[in-house]
């Protein structure tokens, strides 16, 4: 396969830019051509879309500016990485250098970054299946035991590889992890991280060390890698490494060029873009007075349409009812299964436990597009109840997955099946 120097050369990258470089050029010979006026007047209409659109498109050049100022220090850009972090982080680089950017960098790695980027791995069956460990290292980092987290997501991620490619572990020699059309499986990116991680260390050493060297930390000569930024590394890495398996599911491993987009279709795309940066903008969360209607003793019909708060009795109560075509129908990561698939799955992980009764407490609005919903439950399991008060993270999405601002219309709110890690994975701590 050959490989593109730079990130921003991906052919859905590169197509953008050959397609407004072209509408440039249109509006060059419409404004020097009277002719071309008069035969397209509804162009000057454009103008204002066109120079906007220039502006936004700048965005695309981000990830090769990343990687060329931190790759060599363990971060590199991905698909589902932040733009506006990313482009923080070279401001950053760039005013106060390379040691505040990373301290920067390190701090968004928080709790709210983890559950949204755990969140997607319930989108793929070998990230699902690993679940409740990496639920354990999320917990671990949250806590600080990043003794605990590192070596822990480390393995899992050499398992992943092995499992997603059928090739072999993510740090074999052989290992290729350069994809067609993605940022993280750029030659730039995953392929050269994992050299760096992979290096040797051959000395035992007991001084602080900034990288998570894999082998070092694996087989114990690394002595002083329990530090946050080695872990929020650790975590980057593996957030990549969900965006390479993406990359293979859609296949990209190798070159498969789609359709040109139409100028209209950009326009259309540019103005759904500032209608999203609109309400965004405006939005705000709900005040201590928008939630006369709780607490709720789980009754759905009571609870506002289409909340956070109605789609999580709504999924509790089928649950209880043990209706699992509705209930897998609720969850974020289901949009693109198997109508069969998906309900034989959700009966699978929540079928051993029965709804006895639940109560909805407490509702934050984190997001314009996340809320997390408090409940109190009471499960049984084996003849055995138990309680649990369960933070309940629920996303608001469009038919494909994708994430919205909720007072766009058309979308859905979703539940996060990590929410329930506690009760149908086991409570290991």
């Amino acid at each position: 396969m050959v490989n593109k120097k730079r990130i921003s050369d991906n052919e859905s990258i590169a197509k953008m830019f050959r397609l407004i470089k072209g509408a440039n050029v249109i509006e060059k010979l419409w404004e020097d051509s009277p002719l071309f006026q008069q035969a397209f007047p509804q162009l000057s209409e454009n103008s204002d879309q066109l120079a906007e659109l220039n502006e936004q498109s700048k965005i695309f050049l981000l990830p090769d500016r990343f990687n060329k100022l931190f790759a060599s220090s363990g971060w590199i850009a991905f698909e589902s990485m932040s733009m506006a972090v990313m482009k923080e982080a070279i401001n950053t680089f760039e005013m106060h250098g390379q040691d505040v950017a990373e301290n920067y960098l390190v701090s968004t790695y928080d709790a709210t970054t983890l559950n949204r980027g755990i969140m997607r791995f319930n989108g793929h069956p070998e990230f699902r299946k690993r679940m409740r460990l990496i639920e354990l290292a999320k917990e671990d980092y949250l806590a600080e035991r990043y003794h605990a987290c590192t070596p822990l997501l480390l393995s899992l991620m050499d398992g992943l590889a092995n499992d997603i490619s059928r090739h072999v572990g993510l740090f074999a020699e052989n290992a290729d992890l350069v994809a067609w059309d993605c940022i993280a499986a750029h030659e730039s990116g995953l392929q050269a991280l994992v050299a760096l991680l992979t290096k040797g260390r051959n000395k035992t050493n007991e001084e602080p060390i900034f990288f998570p060297y894999r082998h070092g930390i694996l087989h114990g000569r690394e002595l002083a890698f329990d530090n946050r930024i080695v872990a929020a590394k650790t975590w980057a890495a593996f957030f990549a490494l969900r965006d390479w398996a993406e990359a293979l599911i859609e296949g990209k491993k190798t070159a498969t060029p789609k359709q040109e987009p139409t100028w209209s279709e950009v326009l259309k795309s540019l103005k759904r873009t500032q209608e999203t940066k609109r309400l965004l903008d405006i939005w705000t969360p709900r005040a201590k007075e928008d939630f006369a209607h709780l607490p709720c003793n789980g009754f759905s019909p009571l609870l506002p349409d289409n909340s956070p708060e109605r789609a999580v009795a709504e999924f509790m109560e089928n649950w209880k009812l043990g209706r699992f075509a509705p209930l897998a129908n609720a969850l974020c990561h289901t949009y693109d299964m198997a109508k069969g698939k998906k309900a034989a799955e959700a009966k699978r992980d929540f079928g051993g436990y029965q709804v006895i009764s639940f109560q909805i407490i407490g509702v934050e609005d984190t997001t314009a597009a996340f809320s997390t919903v408090n409940i109190k439950a009471t499960f049984n399991a084996e003849d055995e109840s138990f309680e649990e008060e369960l933070k309940v993270s629920t996303a608001y999405q469009d038919e494909k997955g994708l994430l919205m601002c909720r007072l766009e219309s058309g979308g859905k709110w979703t539940v996060v099946q990590n929410s329930f890690c506690k009760v149908i994975y086991g409570n290991t701590r």
